[in-house]
């Protein structure tokens, strides 16, 4: 399932704000990050976009995969 637009943008705001309080900053709950000026703000918002972006390849990844594909040989020997 592919995240829905207001739902990416929901998610970005998130992890940024969470990857800035790590740094030791306080965000108001209605500062927009994606607005932001300052590096370190814009940078936190460029650590979410990717982490975003990096979660859905691996799912993209995952979902071409068939069961079948996985090997068993050395859990359930003949």
């Amino acid at each position: 399932m592919e995240l829905g637009y207001f739902q990416k943008d929901v998610l970005i705001e998130k992890l940024a704000k969470k990857f800035y309080a790590i740094q030791g900053y306080i965000v108001p709950e209605s500062y927009r990050m994606q607005s932001a000026t300052h590096p370190a703000e814009r940078a936190c918002v460029a650590m979410a976009i990717f982490a975003i972006e990096e979660f859905e390849s691996i799912k993209d990844e995952g979902s071409d995969e068939d069961d079948d594909e996985y090997e068993t040989d050395c859990l359930f020997p003949e």
